[in-house]
């Protein structure tokens, strides 16, 4: 049981500034927020839930702070760097290997796809609906994936986008 009190100060202040912490990570500010979490837990010691949280989150700003593997040029090795910097908040860069991907294999369902994905957190609809759609005519059952995948998020209001997860006899 954590030792909080009503009138537990330093544990009132870290709990504000892990707060502040999280609100930073969200914004893709992970150095800021890797020093926040520092803070948090050299203030904190006797707080095993803050603290266990704090370090999870701080591992997250490591592992998004790490560079991106250089290597490798073979699609596979390419989709899994796309992967890497989409997750990062870096949809431009993954477009950019998902694009030398696709020159090997243009064809990829799941290369198109992650590229469509991308382009949609880059809050370009035409490019995402275009690759999403060529998926699609690929393997028709990534519709179903697309309904409920968060990376469409800024799109999901597109007409574009509607039309081909609830198609229209003129859709898809």
């Amino acid at each position: 049981m954590p030792k909080q009190t009503e009138n537990n100060v330093p544990y009132e202040q870290a709990l504000a500034l892990f707060t502040t912490a999280v609100e930073t990570l969200q914004t893709g500010d992970f150095t800021t927020a890797r020093d926040q979490f520092d803070a948090v837990l050299a203030s904190l010691k006797d707080e095993p839930v803050l603290s266990e949280r704090s370090k999870m989150y701080r591992a997250i700003c490591e592992r998004r702070l790490a560079p991106v593997p250089e290597t490798g040029t073979s699609p596979d090795e390419l989709y899994y760097r796309a992967v890497i910097e989409s997750n990062s908040g870096n949809p431009s860069g993954a477009i950019q290997l998902l694009d030398q991907a696709l020159q090997q294999t243009p064809n990829s369902t799941r290369i198109l796809y992650a590229r469509a994905s991308a382009w949609a957190l880059s809050a370009n609809a035409e490019a995402a609906v275009n690759d999403l759609r060529q998926a699609i005519a690929i393997e028709p059952t990534i519709r179903f994936q697309a309904v409920n995948d968060p990376d469409f998020e800024p799109i999901r209001e597109e007409p574009g986008f509607i039309d081909i997860i609830e198609p229209t006899p003129t859709g898809v």
